[in-house]
């Protein structure tokens, strides 16, 4: 009897290390997941220079059947100079790792205000950086002038400067809005990509961009993410909330 309660408790030891050393791994491979943020800033970017600024609309991105792809159409010219090269990769050109070309969704027409709102929230929690309403920026872009000048993001942030005293502008483009198809539990899981720009109101030159791209991976792939998000399935809003949440906080407006 005495041996058989010893090779019980022996056996339990042996399980329990097992499981540990699984559990060890598993959070250990979470870690190995693509990063989902992507981030990239013009060498002059003097982010302590900008104390004001305004959030554009945002707007989504269509290929020509109006479907989001995740991954960014040619980059505006400001972005393909050396001095703020983006590596993100672009439809016809290489993919960022971890990224699949399959992720293809039609964004729904709240998504992108959603997301600017979002925006909105979280900057103004930065210390020292007055944000501008979007109410009132709409006020101005609305306006004769500004709608004459629809389009044209560089003219747009340099009349925004103008009328607002505003030393930059937020832009974004929502490239990816997918709903989670299903419960917390069990589901298809959401996907959510988008870009945020900071252009600079004097000459309308883009300083920073902050990349989000991510598709929610299930316990078996991301371990840690998915414990993180208190193990279960996240819809579309609660994860481009988390998204902006993490571009903003590389975002370096209002340091010391």
């Amino acid at each position: 009897m005495a041996l058989s309660v010893f090779s019980t408790t022996g056996a339990r030891r042996r399980r329990t290390r097992w499981l540990s050393a699984t559990l060890l791994l598993l959070w250990s491979c979470g870690g190995c997941a693509p990063d989902t943020v992507t981030i990239k800033s013009h060498p002059h970017f003097a982010a302590r220079a900008i104390n004001k600024v305004a959030i554009a609309p945002f707007r989504v991105v269509r290929s020509e059947r109006g479907i989001s792809l995740a991954f960014r159409t040619p980059p505006p010219a400001d972005l393909e100079h050396p001095q703020i090269h983006q590596s993100l990769g672009s439809v016809s050109g290489s993919s960022v790792p971890g990224r699949s070309r399959a992720v293809q969704v039609s964004v729904p027409d709240s998504a992108p205000d959603m997301i600017r709102h979002m925006v909105y929230s979280q900057l103004r929690l930065k210390p020292r950086v007055h944000v501008v309403p979007p109410d009132t920026v709409g006020r101005i872009l609305d306006s004769q002038e500004g709608s004459a000048l629809a389009g044209d993001r560089r003219e747009t942030a340099r009349l925004l400067g103008q009328r607002l005293a505003v030393d930059a502008v937020l832009e974004g483009v929502i490239r990816v809005y997918r709903e989670r198809e299903g419960t917390k539990f069990a589901a298809d899981p959401a996907a959510v990509g988008f870009e945020i720009r900071l252009i600079g109101a004097r000459d309308g030159k883009v300083l920073w961009v902050g990349d989000f791209f991510e598709e929610q991976k299930p316990l078996t792939h991301d371990f840690k993410g998915f414990l993180e998000r208190g193990g279960t399935f996240v819809t579309a809003e609660e994860l481009a909330r988390a998204g902006v949440a993490r571009v903003l906080q590389s975002l370096p407006l209002g340091a010391d």
